[in-house]
């Protein structure tokens, strides 16, 4: 009997401790092992290593370390790239969770980059880039970043290096 509780209790605080990111999770699972798409998952233990270790500013160590996962899915496919659009499949599930809102929109005449975020009072808790048209990525960053810490790394006016690590 203890056995069996202690399984139960497990798989329950299993279930609850595992985040559902609507949309992300369901892009990640359907795109992971297309071909012409890369797809990373990188854990908070790593980005804490690699901020330890690197030849870092400040600030850039400090983001680093606010950071607990990334999830990226890239498509790199030219002809694939023709035939989806993430952002336009992926926006209204990600918009229609209410503890979202719209960070950052650009829309372009070929490209659409949408910036959502989940916020607690000072920090930003998750953040999901959508990006669709010519190319097509989504970037989910799960963390307690400080707005503030962004500041220094967002470049409005290089669409090719909006956020810059290093200089």
């Amino acid at each position: 009997m203890k056995r069996i509780a202690f399984l139960l209790l497990s798989g329950l605080f299993l279930m609850t401790s595992c985040v559902y990111e609507s949309g992300v999770s369901e892009a990640y699972t359907k795109y992971r092992f297309k071909d012409g798409v890369t797809t990373v998952s990188v854990p908070g233990w790593v980005i804490h290593l690699a901020a330890g270790i690197g030849d870092l500013e400040d600030s850039e160590r400090d983001l680093l370390e606010s950071i607990d996962r990334v999830k990226v899915i890239a498509v790199d496919d030219d002809n694939l790239n023709a035939h989806i659009d993430l952002h336009e499949e992926f926006y209204k599930k990600i918009s229609e969770k209410k503890d979202y809102e719209q960070l950052l929109v650009v829309r372009e005449e070929d490209q659409n980059v949408t910036i959502f975020g989940r916020m607690d009072e000072s920090v930003i808790e998750e953040m999901v880039i959508l990006v669709g048209g010519d190319d097509n990525a989504l970037i989910y960053v799960k963390g307690e970043i400080r707005p503030e810490i962004l500041n220094d790394h967002i470049n409005l006016s290089n669409p090719d290096k909006f956020l810059s690590l290093g200089h």
